[in-house]
């Protein structure tokens, strides 16, 4: 046992800097963490079961919301949360000092085969037979990939995500009597009208054809119709002749990066891309100073709204482009491979209540409840639309009760909050899902990854940035940072992620 403890510790440890947080639509309550797993006052009360979560906000230890789940689940729950960034760092610690929740988050999916290799969690199979239903039910498609591990499911994966759509100023074609851009030529048609020919009409020149953002490679989101067109999976390896090719080594990536070279010099993409934050970039777009830009919908036309200051609010329309291949489109969703995961862990006493707790959680019942609160006293539903009850309304009013809490632990995949986006919303996420581009996505992670990835995301993230600004010879620049990719790692991922995909899928062999 003391060998199997210091694996634990010291493979954990190793693998702290390779976590990879997942994007969390709401935050969870914290716990009493000194309350031992199966402790109760007397031995007719519910059993304790502790689940370690994230969270992005604070509110409330006890709220309604919690002790509902407890009364309608029949199991005593104890929820420690810890922000999202903190999220590996306390699993790490609580697992070295002995003191494993009955479940958990895990956002990093390299750690999973270091979690079953040293017994810290448990095959979940029977327990989503007999006591999953719903789990199953909702997430049967995508128990795969990285939660499954020898043919046995070890985790679940959060599920959360939404595919990314261009959307273009509605309003502005029309004022501009222009047709929506289906093409790259036309595409750049429009951006160009978009920054030249006063589209809002105050008589100045102020407006952004391309509104985009690097920050750090985060922001390639906001490129990714563009290499879609030269048929780019922006981020992903692609399969080309028999192997497994990276984004940058891709025929297409510099077609991709002149179209963009040609409009920032040309002041149709935002000149500040390269260095603005996000928000400062959103700001644009809600400022009425933006022409297109790719993104989830959920933001661009629903949680947005309410922040676009002009009146009329805008209009706009989702948009695949093609490139001359008649290639285009966005960058299929791998839900399975979304974290962070929840496990069980070995050391729990009561996994059957574990399964119920969390199956709950997923439900459709559960699912209304952690997201929007209590029916009658936070929220009520007429004709399908959704109305908060004052002062429930306020979304700090409601998180203090528990509301949007804990619907991140488990994720309903199109679960009650999906369902009341608006018409156009779901458009959008329908354009993305309906136009998928090719890729070679790898469930497992190359081992090169886990010694070079930042020296070689760093390659590429100055390529992108430099060729896109560039007023010298592309194609000789490019060449060189083709070179100090390859000698740094680059050729032995080629190797390594072509072996996984292969592995990974037998029928492309």
């Amino acid at each position: 046992m003391v060998k199997l403890k210091k694996a634990v510790i010291l493979s954990l440890i190793a693998l702290m800097t390779m976590s990879t947080v997942a994007c969390s639509s709401g935050g969870t309550t914290g716990g009493k963490e000194g309350e031992k797993t199966g402790e109760s006052s007397n031995s007719g009360a519910p059993v304790t079961v502790r689940i370690l979560i994230d969270k992005t906000t604070n509110f409330p230890e006890d709220n309604t919301v919690v002790q509902e789940i407890r009364k309608r689940t029949g199991v005593n729950v104890q929820f420690l949360a810890v922000d999202s960034p903190d999220l590996e760092t306390k699993l790490n610690t609580m697992i070295a000092s002995n003191d494993v929740p009955d479940a958990f988050l895990n956002p990093n999916k390299a750690k999973i085969k270091d979690l079953v290799s040293n017994q810290v969690i448990i095959p979940m199979d029977d327990l989503l037979k007999t006591n999953g239903k719903n789990v199953t039910d909702n997430k049967g498609s995508i128990l795969k990939g990285a939660a499954q591990v020898d043919g046995k499911v070890y985790g679940i994966p959060r599920g959360w995500g939404f595919g990314s759509a261009l959307a273009v100023r509605k309003d502005w074609l029309d004022k501009l009597k222009l047709p929506v851009p289906k093409t790259i030529d036309e595409y750049y048609t429009v951006l160009k009208a978009f920054a030249n020919n006063d589209p809002d009409g105050n008589g100045q020149k102020d407006t952004i054809g391309l509104g985009a953002y690097f920050g750090g490679g985060s922001g390639y989101q906001t490129f990714h119709h563009i290499f879609a067109a030269y048929g780019v999976p922006l981020g992903r390896g692609k399969m080309i002749d028999g192997k497994v090719i990276p984004w940058i080594l891709q025929p297409g990536f510099m077609d991709g990066i002149k179209f963009l070279n040609k409009l920032y010099k040309e002041g149709l993409l935002d000149p500040e891309f390269a260095t603005i934050s996000n928000l400062k970039e959103f700001e644009k777009l809600w400022n009425g100073k933006m022409g297109a830009f790719d993104f989830t919908p959920n933001g661009t036309t629903q949680n947005w709204l309410t922040r676009y200051v002009e009146d009329p609010k805008p209009e706009f329309e989702y948009t695949v482009i093609k490139g001359p291949n008649n290639q285009g489109g966005a960058l299929r969703l791998y839900l399975e491979d979304s974290g962070p995961w929840m496990h069980i862990s070995k050391s729990s006493k009561h996994p059957a209540e574990v399964m119920k707790v969390l199956d709950f959680l997923i439900s459709e019942e559960g699912d209304k409840l952690t997201w929007a609160g209590i029916e009658g006293k936070h929220y009520k539903m007429e004709n399908g639309n959704l109305t908060w009850i004052k002062p429930y309304d306020d979304a700090t009013s409601l998180r203090n009760e528990g509301g949007y809490a804990y619907n991140g632990v488990m994720n309903r995949v199109n679960g009650f909050s999906v369902q009341l986006l608006n018409d156009k919303t779901k458009a959008g996420l329908k354009l993305a899902a309906d136009n998928a581009i090719d890729d070679a996505y790898l469930y497992d992670i190359p081992a090169i990854d886990l010694e070079q990835k930042k020296v070689m995301d760093d390659i590429i993230n100055e390529a992108f940035i430099t060729l896109i600004i560039s007023n010298g010879d592309l194609d000789k620049e490019y060449e060189s940072y083709k070179t100090k990719y390859l000698d740094a790692g680059g050729q032995k991922w080629i190797e390594q992620a072509t072996e996984i995909y292969k592995k990974e899928h037998p029928e492309k062999k």
